[in-house]
């Protein structure tokens, strides 16, 4: 995956995909569904990397990005679904 193929999300933009990728090129991430690819700082890295085949939504702000996991199968703190 390279930066130029990876889609910039402007300021209170939210992307969602279901997260099967993950690459690193210069100071920077790509997140990917095998479609599309999101452009993202590498300090989300550890976090993304949590939720590899979840559904997910990454919003940037004016500030920084905030990312939500959008499977209603997720398992709750029981360990049951």
């Amino acid at each position: 995956m390279k930066v130029i193929d990876a889609k910039s999300l402007a300021p209170w933009v939210e992307h969602a995909l279901r997260l099967s990728d993950l690459a690193e090129e210069g100071s920077f991430l790509m997140a990917s569904d095998g479609r599309v690819k999101i452009c993202l700082p590498r300090e989300m890295k550890a976090d993304l990397t949590k939720c590899m085949g979840q559904r997910i939504a990454i919003l940037r702000t004016d500030t920084d990005y905030r990312m939500r996991i959008l499977d209603t199968g997720a398992v709750d703190a029981g360990g049951e679904q």
